[in-house]
């Protein structure tokens, strides 16, 4: 057997000792990328959803009729779209239903149109909180085209969270999704009757309580040097040929990257389960990516959690004791909130952030 022939057989060896351990790590990577592919197409899906739910609350109705007042009920007779001082029809942005008997809100409290001021629209013992809007801007057409403006969109973002910021700070309340409008001030007494029991079980159920969100991201290297940590792998004895030596360090490199991504996942669980055991419930979101939160690093926990506002302070304390713990590892372990509980808010009117 020539020198040529021992090689090509060593090679041979290596490729098959390495193809066992690589074939799990391929099928990862392939499950990570068909997995992000889904996200892709149902991220589209719901976007494409919202915007026909939306166009269809646009359409003109026939008014529906008015129901008989509760003695606890402002009474107004339902209007129609009126123009604005430019000419323009208004329509109704609404932000949230809360308790009719516990809504109030100041005159000054500015809606996503500066020039139009919150306001209550009462129904069945329930208080939407809405503004006007011109139609012009948020009408079916005009708001498909300013959903693709990032600038517009954020700014109508920020003043529909201080409406919520708002309310929130003074009673419990059920979030609207981003851009719920209707025509007319029927519509959304309509609303209000026909899911009348899944707002008040929301209520009732979210009373006393806040969302709030833990993200944990391992910063650059530290899940690689976790998995390094204490496994120096041994070299092996004598000289091998090129070939193999390279089939070797491809070996090492899967072996490696599996060791990190089961760290991630190990580290995930464990805060996950510490800090989802401080609330009442508990939910997983997505990972997101850099280019969307502007992290840097690896993200590993996307998770909410809706909390009990009497047992805050313990949750606080778990958190605080998790971020002392990972920066040791090299991981960040950051508490955002409190938010308006859109991924608690369950049925039909679920609206999620």
């Amino acid at each position: 057997m020539t020198d040529a022939d021992r090689s090509m057989e060593v090679l041979r060896a290596a490729i098959e000792e390495v193809a066992g351990e690589r074939a799990s790590a391929l099928v990862a990577e392939a499950r990570a990328e068909a997995e992000s592919r889904v996200r892709a197409r149902l991220a589209a899906a719901f976007e494409a959803s919202m915007l026909e739910q939306a166009a269809d609350l646009l359409r003109p109705r026939a008014p529906a009729p008015p129901a008989a007042p509760q003695r606890s009920e402002r009474v107004q007779a339902p209007r129609k779209p009126a123009p604005d001082p430019d000419g323009d029809e208004l329509g109704y942005y609404v932000y949230g239903v809360a308790w009719a008997d516990e809504a109030k809100l100041p005159d000054d409290l500015e809606g996503v149109d500066p020039e139009h001021g919150a306001m209550l629209i009462e129904h069945l013992g329930l208080a939407a909180i809405a503004s006007r809007v011109s139609l012009s801007e948020f009408g079916e057409e005009p708001l498909h085209e300013n959903l693709n403006d990032v600038e517009w969109l954020e700014e109508k973002a920020r003043s529909h969270e201080r409406v919520l910021d708002h309310v929130l700070s003074h009673m419990p309340v059920v979030p609207m999704r981003l851009c719920t409008i209707y025509r007319g001030e029927a519509q959304v007494r309509e609303v209000l009757s026909r899911e009348r029991d899944v707002f008040a079980d929301a209520l009732r159920r979210l009373e006393g309580k806040t969302e709030w969100g833990v993200k944990v991201i391992a910063e650059p290297g530290a899940l690689e040097r976790a998995a390094d940590s204490g496994k120096e792998e041994a070299q092996g004895g004598g000289e091998v040929s090129p070939g193999a030596a390279y089939m070797r360090e491809k070996g090492r490199a899967a072996r490696r990257r599996s060791a990190a991504e089961g760290i991630a996942e190990s580290w995930a669980q464990e805060i996950h389960e510490r800090v989802a055991a401080r609330a009442v419930e508990a939910l997983l979101n997505p990972l997101q990516n850099p280019e969307v939160s502007g992290h840097t690093g690896d993200m590993l926990l996307n998770g909410v959690y809706l909390v009990d506002d009497r047992l805050s302070g313990g949750f606080h304390a778990a958190v605080e004791q998790l971020a002392t713990e990972y920066a040791e590892r090299g991981a960040r372990v950051e508490l955002t909130g409190p938010w308006p509980p859109y991924n608690f808010v369950k049925g039909s009117i679920e609206a999620a952030r």
